[in-house]
């Protein structure tokens, strides 16, 4: 027999084989059971059941820790407990009747899993290494939450371990150095979380942050650049201040025993065969033309990459060889992504290699180069892994994959027998905009929100239930082109990682938005604790728009995440309305301005949402070719009213890569249509360009040379039509690849549509 405790006082027995509908039935009265609790713990707890009395916690508990492991958990636990309680327990070995203590048990357990369970008189954690680390962040939350409660923990037991064994978080320092303190603080907050994954970003073309002792100039001048790209990418605009900075080798054994008292893994990534900008600036000889002068200054990637030879192979072994000694982690990193193979098709050297080796294109050749550092490092008892990229010319014989171009590269590795680890844009890119353009810092483009990163789900639907045994999990990306300090990687970071931490760790049967967010709130105390400086922009109110019925017009609708004052106001050319309190959905069908006015613990916002009408506005619209999955938003988006900003972010524009787009707007009654306007991006920089051409019918429109060249983001194209339709069947004809001369030559280029107006 099976007993699941329920509401602490009923035991219900249960066959070890039931039903479906039984199972359902369990499982609707344990979720219940759970967020009746008013539960704000981050991730939720796996298996919970609840006892009516309560253990107090205080300066004067005891803490029961015997063995080394037991007291280094104490020790995390007290030096958390310090920060957020203001006081620490003393550590005991022995305890008296009278005494009220919480003992570290150590058991043999290798896993994550471990038990917490709360009593009136004495609280017992008991795990493995791991297993004691994770449950010490539960126990650091409730001991945190007491102070609203006169320092009352609810008695309780906690049964729990992980949904996934990779859960990870990545931090660039190549773009912005980050200082040794602050990287010890980051892996504190992942801790926190029960994050078990550094993916530190050590060297990229900006800079190489890692001291490799048989090679100086690595840092002697691979760590410092001239200058540093300021403002928009698409600007190209630079300053002049010397920049750099790196970790010596004793600065890595600190935060890799940091790490290690936390039983969070650090895997390095030192970057090959691309992103090597800043090593072939200290070692021109290990490039192609080797006349490498400086570390990059621009973001983004460079043609110079390292060249295929055996003289480069021998300098990477050497590196490697001086990594390994200092991150005893099963994995490292070695990039594979973005390289550019422009350099390889014209070097004697490579060609000579592709002749040697009988391989038939500069593909082969980059999977020869991964192969090649994958036998060394497995000569050396390690394992690589590499972006998705490293898939193309065929993949490395024990790689694991990390796929970040969308989920295929994950894919496609499980079902070739690969371990893969998510980490696709769409949702775990934390240098995305979380929030409406005009409320957020500059970032590096893109949407993501905390409600899409608490949507994710790892494994893809597609795959069979043997393939998925190959996804360890996923990690988010913290890309620091546009985070200048340590400030604004904790605002990026948070709260997104909350969401992130849940999705990784809780079974998704538990998962429940509303009750996340709730507890998002609860934790948000807990952070200003630790003085992390998190966004707020996810309690803004979310506007959805939506056709109004009768063309143009559209209806717009509010809802928050968290309780707050909501006002509207409307403005036009006739002036300011009053702002009212909102209570439901506004019909509008002319061109103004939506002003949303909420007041959230004292702090007052307001947001400005400019609509722009024409015959269009709101009307039905046929998306027929979707979107890329990064940025497939709802058909409406094209007709909705709003012009998307610059730099662009997920939520006003729809993009496509390498392919020529097809939409249908049809109107509800023969209309009269003199122009047709299209806003579209151009920004070649970030690969994005205007349409070659648009086509209309039989009518196509061919872009003027001008146009294909302007030096504006945000671009409109006014189409003379002078007849009238029912309908209106436009093709965006994409320009193909990226020219050359352009960034990413060869490779497919973007094209972003975010409004199209009909008059």
């Amino acid at each position: 027999m099976l007993s699941v405790m329920l509401d602490g006082c009923i035991k219900v027995p249960v066959k070890m084989k039931i039903n479906i509908i039984n199972s359902l039935v369990l499982i609707l009265l344990f979720s219940s059971h759970v967020f009746s609790q008013k539960v704000s713990l981050i991730p939720l707890p796996n298996k919970i059941s609840s006892a009516p009395k309560k253990f107090t916690i205080s300066s004067a508990t005891k803490i029961l820790a015997n063995g080394d492991m037991a007291i280094q958990a104490a020790e995390l636990f007290n030096s958390w407990l310090k920060q957020t309680n203001g006081y620490a327990l003393p550590i005991v070995s022995t305890v008296l009747r009278k005494d009220r203590y919480i003992a570290f048990s150590m058991i043999n357990d290798t896993s994550e899993k471990y038990m917490l369970k709360v009593k009136r008189r004495f609280v017992l954690l008991e795990g493995g290494a791991a297993g004691l680390i994770r449950g010490t962040s539960t126990l650091l939350q409730l001991a945190f939450q007491s102070l609203e409660t006169k320092n009352k923990i609810p008695c309780q037991t906690i049964y729990d371990q992980p949904k996934f064994g990779y859960r990870g978080v990545h931090l660039d320092v190549s773009r912005h150095f980050l200082s040794k303190e602050f990287v010890k603080r980051y892996i504190d907050l992942l801790a926190l979380y029960k994050m078990n994954t550094f993916h530190w970003h050590l060297t990229d073309d900006q800079g190489w942050r890692i001291q490799i002792i048989k090679y100086p100039r690595l840092t002697d001048v691979g760590s410092w650049r001239s200058g540093s790209m300021i403002g928009p990418y698409r600007n190209q605009q630079f300053d002049s201040i010397p920049y750099g900075g790196f970790y010596t080798q004793n600065d890595i054994r600190e935060v890799v025993y940091y790490a290690s008292q936390r039983q969070i893994t650090i895997i390095p990534e030192i970057e090959m065969p691309g992103h090597s900008l800043a090593a072939l600036a200290a070692y021109p000889e290990y490039s192609c033309l080797g006349t490498v002068k400086e570390v990059g200054r621009a973001w983004g990637g460079f043609d110079d990459v390292f060249c295929v030879n055996d003289s480069t192979f021998s300098f990477l072994e050497d590196v490697l060889s001086e990594v390994i000694e200092l991150f005893p982690s099963k994995y490292i990193h070695i990039g594979g992504d973005e390289c550019p193979k422009l350099r390889w098709s014209q070097c004697p050297k490579c060609l000579n290699t592709r002749f040697e080796k009988n391989l038939n294109n500069e593909d082969e050749l980059q999977s020869y180069f991964i192969q090649r550092i994958e036998k060394f490092l497995n000569s050396k008892d390690r394992q690589i892994i590499g972006w998705d990229e490293i898939l193309e010319g065929g993949l490395a014989p024990n790689a694991t994959v990390m796929s970040w171009r969308g989920i295929d590269g994950g894919k496609t590795a499980a079902r070739s027998g690969h371990n893969a680890i998510m980490s696709p844009g769409t949702h775990c890119y934390f240098d995305h905009y979380q929030g409406e353009r005009a409320t957020e810092p500059l970032a590096f483009g893109g949407y993501t929100t905390l409600e899409k990163v608490y949507s994710y789900r790892p494994i893809p639907d597609s795959l069979t239930k043997d393939e998925q045994k190959f996804i360890l999990g996923a990690q988010a990306n913290l890309w620091t082109e546009y985070m200048y300090d340590e400030k604004q990687v904790e605002y990026m970071l948070f709260p997104r990682l909350c969401a992130l931490s849940e999705v990784l760790w809780t079974d998704t049967v538990w998962h429940n938005e509303k009750s996340f967010y709730k507890r998002v709130l609860q934790n948000q105390h807990l952070l200003d604790s630790f003085h992390v400086n998190y966004s707020n922009t996810w309690h803004l109110p979310s506007l959805k728009i939506g056709g109004g019925g009768k063309v143009p017009s559209l209806l717009l609708s509010l809802s928050s995440k968290v309780p707050q004052s909501i006002q509207t106001a409307w403005e036009d050319d006739n002036g300011v309305s009053e702002f009212t309190a909102y209570r439901n959905p506004k019909t509008v069908s002319s061109t103004g301005k939506l002003l949303v006015r909420s007041n959230y613990n004292q702090h007052e916002t307001i947001v400005k949402y400019p609509f722009e009408f024409s015959k269009v506005t709101g009307a039905k619209i046929n998306l027929i070719t979707p979107g890329n999955k990064s940025y497939a938003n709802l058909p409406i988006t094209l007709v909705d009213g709003i012009t998307g900003a610059f730099p662009w972010t997920g939520k006003h524009w729809i993009g496509w890569i390498g392919k020529s787009p097809e939409v249908q707007i049809d109107f509800s009654s023969i209309q009269k249509v003199d122009s047709i306007v299209v806003v579209y991006l151009h920004d070649p920089v970030s690969w994005i360009h205007a349409p070659a051409s648009i086509s209309y019918g039989e009518t196509e429109l061919k872009f003027e040379s001008q146009k294909a060249t302007t030096t504006e983001a945000i671009n409109r194209i006014s189409i003379p039509v002078n007849m009238e339709m029912k309908n209106i069947h436009l093709r965006f004809n994409s320009i193909g690849l990226n020219p050359e001369g352009t960034a990413g030559a060869g490779q497919n280029g973007w094209l972003f549509v975010s409004e199209i107006l009909v008059y």
